[in-house]
């Protein structure tokens, strides 16, 4: 069984809380664990919200040959349902062995907590069977720690509120995400006449805000705003898929991300988002509705110019009736809305 000498570890906890990068940060936990279990493979899945339940997304799968992401999912609807011992390992949030009698190896299943719930799932297959207590227990250690760094993270880059992501978070996400499809839309040697694959299809990004919000402020209190406000943000995480990004920018304003959507689409869960919220009767507030307007980002944009163009495409919708999602590369070209100056390498469509 492998063994991880003292300095190792502490080396590698230390470069572990020095990483801000979420993505980052689950392939080196998932390692870490690995090399302590001496297993032969560790997953590392997160907890996905639904319309009808929980469902775990698996993201990576740590290896001795390194870390594979796993492939992106599309639909939430898709992943697997929690149930059994997965289940099970979530509910009582604590550390799950699965073996057989006599069998030489087990598995592992391990809770990844946050401050407030559970947000994910570690399952580590082919540890041996006879490990020791000590070695679960600085398992355990490793994970108390991962979540103490995840909470200091929240801390700083989620809204307080409904735990989206906050403003101060946009920026950063923003750039990165133009750094990685840069280097997927990079030129290469292939046949342009190919049918485009999910990987070159566009990111969007969406401006969502609350009609007349404060109005509801000012009629039934700042209390059932602030349930408003929850129970969108829950909404959302409903209706997007695991990779697309979602963030309060403060009061009744919100942004969403859309990750690589095929331009055909893209309106597609904006408006299921607007007509699920026109459903929903919100406590004693009754009917609330939104507005959305949307952009498409393109390789030369900054934060400032695809969020003015969503927003002047929201701030359309709300002149024009409210309740509605609007895209800005329409509304330019049925004349509604004038492009800017700096806006002359984005394609209408």
């Amino acid at each position: 069984m492998l063994s991880v000498p003292t300095s190792t570890l502490i080396e590698t906890v230390a470069d572990l809380t020095a990483e801000r990068d979420r993505d980052s940060l689950e392939g080196s936990v998932a390692q870490l664990l690995r090399a302590q279990l001496g297993a032969s493979s560790v997953t590392y899945m997160r907890l996905v919200a639904g319309e009808d339940g929980a469902r775990l997304w698996p993201v990576l799968r740590a290896t001795a040959d390194g870390t594979q992401r796993l492939r992106e999912t599309g639909d939430p609807r898709l992943l697997p349902a929690v149930s059994g011992s997965h289940a099970r390992c979530l509910d009582e949030r604590a550390a799950l062995r699965l073996s057989t009698r006599d069998a030489p190896r087990c598995g592992y299943l391990f809770p990844v907590l946050s401050e407030r719930e559970p947000i994910g799932l570690i399952e580590a297959v082919g540890v041996d069977a006879m490990l020791p207590p000590e070695r679960e227990a600085a398992v355990a250690n490793l994970l108390r720690i991962y979540r103490n760094h995840l909470a200091l993270l929240d801390y700083g880059e989620h809204d307080t509120l409904t735990s989206l992501r906050n403003r101060r978070t946009f920026d950063a996400d923003f750039s990165r995400m133009l750094r990685e499809q840069a280097v997927v839309d990079a030129p290469a040697d292939v046949d342009e006449s190919r049918t485009p694959a999910p990987q070159d299809a566009p990111h969007w990004l969406a401006v969502v805000d609350v009609d007349r919000f404060k109005r509801i402020n000012d009629e039934y209190g700042h209390l059932y705003g602030d349930e408003v406000l929850l129970l969108l943000a829950q909404m959302m995480r409903a209706q997007f898929r695991p990779i697309d990004r979602l963030y309060r920018f403060g009061g009744e304003e919100f942004v969403v991300v859309l990750s690589r959507t095929a331009i055909d689409v893209a309106r597609s869960p904006l408006e299921r988002l607007r007509a699920s919220v026109e459903a929903r009767t919100f406590s004693r507030v009754g009917r609330v509705t939104v507005s959305i307007g949307y952009t498409r980002i393109g390789p030369l944009d900054d934060t400032a110019g695809a969020f003015g163009r969503a927003d002047a495409a929201l701030y359309h919708a709300k002149e024009t009736g409210r309740n509605q999602v609007l895209g800005w590369e329409a509304l330019v070209a049925a004349g509604h809305l004038a492009p800017k100056s700096n806006d002359a390498e984005l394609e209408l469509f």
